[in-house]
């Protein structure tokens, strides 16, 4: 009986030793290098804000006594992926004909936010290009506020009533 219980056992022995030497074996592995690449462009943009339009209304006999400005927070947007400076310009005179002279109405850029860069207070429209901001840093989207300010409204009298206007470019040329 004893011989009849041992080979049974052994056979069993077999199975599991030959299964587990089965399992101890490592695959074959292989690899590859591969190179990645980041290939980089010069890239600027500005996008302007919901409401560009920049309205200064003379309703009354008082609002041609006082300085007036019309703030544009988030104005518009810089993306650039080097630093960059800022300019602006008007490209004609205010219409009607007869309209106010373009430096009555000067633009500001508040320091907060000037992306790192420095602005410069007061800039006259123009028909020239002037600096409004230099040496902003490199961003993935700088919001702009912008101030719009007349200072002295005296060069509005005598003005027929009317709507004036002009258009504002800005420009962020990087560096």
């Amino acid at each position: 009986m004893k011989k009849n219980l041992f080979i049974p056992l052994i056979a069993l022995a077999a199975i599991c030793f030959g299964n587990q030497a089965k399992a101890q074996v490592k695959p074959a592995a292989t690899s590859q290098p591969v190179t990645v690449n980041i290939n980089l462009t010069d890239a600027i943009s500005i996008t302007l804000g919901a409401t560009p339009t920049v309205n200064f209304t003379y309703t009354t006999a008082a609002d041609y006594t006082a300085s007036k400005t019309v703030e544009k927070a988030g104005h518009f947007t810089v993306v650039s992926n080097k630093p960059y400076n800022l300019t602006v310009v008007a490209t004609g005179a205010f219409t009607p004909s007869g309209g106010p002279d373009l430096d009555i109405v000067t633009v500001t850029v508040p320091a907060a936010s000037a992306n790192g860069g420095t602005p410069v207070a007061n800039v006259p429209l123009s028909t020239t290009a002037a600096s409004l901001v230099t040496g902003s840093t490199a961003s993935t989207g700088a919001s702009y506020t912008v101030d719009y300010t007349i200072a002295n409204p005296a060069s509005l009298l005598n003005l027929g009533a009317s709507a004036y206007s002009t258009t504002v470019t800005y420009t962020a040329t990087q560096l």
